[in-house]
């Protein structure tokens, strides 16, 4: 709800903001002035998500998942939701930037720490699932704030206050449910806290798992490095661990160079773009978003069915055919201006935006961090991801105000071409995760990866094959799969020799 009442209450903050200028500043509100409200509002969103990336996301590896995911999110969603609530008595601005700052700090949780805990605690079989679930939170989330915040009932200067009001109540309500909840057992096995882990283990798996077999392939998950932590420059040094990254910068790039993120900050505005009454906007989004809840059902169990890659396929298909469509209506109201052919176009933009989510396709750069490398590596490669994802959204949302005002269909070139490119590296490179331990699916990859280096030492480089198989060995020292543990033993053999 808090993520959405900048898209949804976009009137209500335009009054706020007017009234800012006016009583605070003593400026006239004009058009750019507002532009520029608009763009330090989602801009110090993503300053606040910098905050977290650094300093808050390491406390998931410190102070243990659970901690950040329950106790720290608990706090930052509440003092944000105070700031949202002060910033409606008293029409401030600066109390609601304030807010959205906190709440930038709380993204990361929200969608990398939280998904990890979740993952790291539920079966192999059932990680796609888990993933996707919290689809249904944000689906929820948008049937309230695009009913409720409608301008005929609570989407007015005077009683938008109930909003934030709500979140600080569900807030408490849900830190009790959550206390009770044990770690993460994986976490627990990180820290070689072995009996709690089994217990935690006994909670969320259930009584009659197998609960020797399940922690002994935590125990090896833990095992493929020495090192608790390692750095993201360890990572890349690694030619396995490397080839991982490259996977996830390549999915998420994939995702995010999609315009389904700027449609949910500006939908109010593209709505009345192409023709739409704010109130008609409100009603159409509301609409969307029940006829496609049944489909978010199916989404839930497509990632476990039918596996990662024919799910980022149905779903990539259907982001690329709503940016393709977004530019050709953009296209055509910059020419011709708004019209029922603009207004329908945009309905079936509406309607992509809402589908393609519900294949569980975004949750595919998360599974693949928890996937595809170790425990001690996560954190780095979730920093990572976050700080790239960050510095994708942020000129996007910045200067989608000030380019919109001068030749919008430009703006949507980039991501009409980049999926393709993307789409044609991931379909040759990317692997099938479903239904596997970590262990197995790094030491397979590791394999792989270890046979095309092999092929092109023995084709290319014949002549020096003996030293490069002893960089190998050193790029892979942090990795202890079966390769390197061979690798070693015969780099030792041969130095005797």
């Amino acid at each position: 709800m808090q993520v959405l009442m900048f898209s949804s209450l976009s009137e209500v903050i335009t009054a706020m903001n007017n009234h800012t200028l006016v009583s605070h500043f003593g400026l006239e509100p004009t058009g750019t002035r507002l532009a520029l409200m608009n763009s330090v509002m989602t801009t110090t969103t993503e300053i606040g998500n910098a905050f977290s990336i650094l300093l808050l996301l390491p406390v998931s590896d410190l102070k243990g998942r659970k901690y950040a995911a329950v106790y720290l999110r608990f706090g930052i969603t509440f003092a944000s939701a105070l700031c949202q609530l002060l910033a409606a008595w008293f029409e401030a601005s600066e109390l609601y930037i304030l807010g959205q700052l906190i709440l930038g700090s709380h993204y990361s949780l929200r969608t990398f720490v939280t998904l990890i805990f979740v993952l790291e605690c539920v079966p192999d079989m059932f990680r796609g699932f888990a993933s996707t679930i919290f689809m249904f939170s944000f689906v929820f989330a948008k049937m309230i704030m695009f009913s409720a915040a409608s301008p005929s009932l609570l989407g007015t200067s005077s009683l938008w206050f109930i909003f934030p009001i709500i979140v600080m109540i569900s807030s408490v309500a849900v830190l009790c449910m959550l206390t009770r909840f044990p770690e993460s057992p994986k976490w627990l096995i990180q820290q070689n806290r072995v009996m709690e882990a089994r217990d935690s283990v006994r909670f969320y798996h259930g009584a009659d798992c197998h609960l020797n077999e399940v922690v002994t392939s935590m125990i090896k998950e833990k095992n493929l490095t020495h090192e608790n932590k390692l750095s993201l420059r360890q990572v890349w040094e690694n030619d396995t661990l490397r080839e991982a990254f490259k996977i996830l910068l390549a999915v998420l790039f994939f995702l995010e160079f999609d315009t389904t993120y700027i449609l949910s900050i500006y939908t109010i505005t593209f709505h009345n773009t192409a023709g739409f009454s704010t109130q008609m906007a409100m009603n159409i989004n509301l609409i969307i978003t029940a006829v496609s809840l049944p489909k978010n059902f199916i989404g839930t169990y497509i990632l476990d069915a039918l596996g990662r890659r024919p799910t980022l396929f149905i779903g990539g298909l259907m982001l690329y055919s709503k940016s393709v469509l977004l530019l050709a209506t953009e296209i055509i109201i910059y020419i011709s201006g708004a019209s029922f052919l603009t207004e329908s176009l945009y309905v079936v933009v509406e309607l992509l935006s809402s589908l393609a989510p519900a294949t569980g396709m975004n949750s595919i750069r998360i599974l693949f961090v928890s996937e595809l490398f170790p425990p001690s590596a996560r954190t780095a490669v979730g920093q990572a991801m976050m700080f790239i994802s960050m510095a994708i959204n942020t000129p996007i949302t910045t200067f989608f105000p000030i380019v919109n005002s001068i030749f919008p269909p430009i703006f949507f070139v980039p991501f009409v071409i980049t999926p393709l490119i993307l789409g044609t590296y991931l379909y040759r490179h990317m692997p099938e995760t479903r239904g596997r331990a970590v262990y197995d699916i790094i030491e397979s990859m590791d394999r792989d990866v270890g046979s095309r280096a092999a092929s092109i030492y023995e084709e290319k480089l014949p002549l020096i094959r003996d030293r490069a198989r002893t960089l190998a060995v050193k790029r892979n020292s942090i990795l202890n799969t079966p390769r390197t543990r061979a690798l070693t033993f015969d780099h030792k053999f041969n130095s005797k020799n």
